[in-house]
């Protein structure tokens, strides 16, 4: 399963050069609205240091790190859910990210009074939520047979729908909205903006990073400032000048790097890893998956003929120098098929062929 994120914001916000920063790539980036017409996509390769250390460790030939898909769409205007500035075209491409970077311009003309900040965010906030709506008010509408047939499961279903237009109708994100996990998973299918996790960007200048004050944002966001721009040029560099570059700004890694961290959080995924001949693999899952289930995302017959996975914290396989070292030190497991795996461990799959 792939994961990935939509990059959303008010036209000039800096929402390309962002992309730019996460991708490497050369995408179109002026100074008007709607330059980006078609999204721009890229699959993101996360950096990853436990990965590093265990290809070291193996002598791999072959790294395959975890990657994250970028879309970045063009800048939403007002009245984007009723169509302004292609913005159903727009919304369109968003419903099938799992999760929401919305970026909001902090530099040049643009003020960052709480009064200005506020309002440019709930531009594009509104215009998520009145899309929602549109898309409840449609699947209640779709209801409707079955509803006059006195169906349980319609009925069930238009109760929490109806939950979800007074949500929404106080201009309150989906997100925010006490759900048990199956309520969520039946919203999905629709599928919701604001049901997905968001992170704000703040896109500052180089000279604003340290002095803004971010309380300005709702309570309970998860907000990252950054210079775009900056971060744009430091992955035009050699990798071996980006830390000089950093240090020059008083930073100790790339922000854009923090930023794919908050994604995974929020998104509630680990990373485990498998050494196989000369290939060293990250790989991205839910969190507590099962082993048995773990295996599936390495090959279907790892999960269809699963014996057992023999677990090793990453870091008790390097300071033992390998899976030899950690057998003989006791550091590693034999677990069953319904062991919830856990962030950073080592699987060794047993399976039938």
């Amino acid at each position: 399963m792939s994961w990935s994120c939509g990059i959303v914001g008010l036209p000039n916000a800096g929402k390309s050069t962002l992309f730019k920063a996460l991708t490497a790539l050369n995408v179109t980036i002026e100074n008007y609205p709607f330059s980006t017409i078609d999204p721009n996509r890229a699959i993101v390769p996360v950096p990853d240091s436990r990965l590093e250390a265990l290809a070291d460790l193996s002598k791999a030939e072959k790294v395959t790190p975890a990657t994250i898909e970028v879309i970045d769409v063009a800048g939403l205007v007002k009245g984007a859910s009723r169509g302004e500035g292609l913005g159903n075209q727009f919304l369109g491409n968003l419903r099938a990210v799992d999760l929401l970077i919305h970026v909001l311009a902090g530099f040049g003309d643009v003020t960052t009074s709480k009064d200005d900040l506020l309002t440019r965010l709930e531009t594009v906030n509104i215009e998520l939520g009145l899309a929602d709506l549109e898309s409840v008010a449609r699947r209640l509408q779709k209801l409707e047979p079955q509803l006059r047939l006195g169906e349980k499961v319609a009925k069930s279903e238009a109760l929490l729908l109806k939950r979800a237009e007074e949500h929404l109708n106080k201009g309150l994100p989906l997100r925010s909205l006490e759900l048990t996990w199956q309520e969520k998973e039946t919203l999905r299918e629709l599928p919701l903006l604001t049901l997905k996790e968001m992170i704000y960007v703040f896109n500052l200048s180089e000279n604003n990073l340290g002095s803004i004050d971010l309380s300005d944002f709702p309570q309970g966001s998860v907000v990252i400032p950054l210079c775009a721009s900056l971060e744009a040029e430091l992955v035009e560099l050699p990798v071996d000048e980006r830390q000089t570059f950093l240090n020059a700004y008083g930073l100790t890694e790339s922000k854009t790097l923090e930023l794919l961290k908050e994604c995974y959080r929020l998104l509630e995924l680990i990373a485990f890893y498998t050494i196989k001949g000369n290939e060293t693999r990250a790989w991205v899952v839910p969190a507590n998956i099962r082993a048995v289930e773990a295996a599936g995302k390495i090959h279907s017959d790892m999960e269809q003929g699963f014996i057992n996975a023999e677990v090793i914290k990453w870091i008790d396989l390097i300071d033992a120098g390998g899976i030899a070292g950690a057998r003989e030190k006791g550091l590693s497991r034999v677990e069953g098929r319904d062991y919830p795996v856990q962030d950073g461990e080592v699987l060794f799959i047993r399976f039938r062929n």
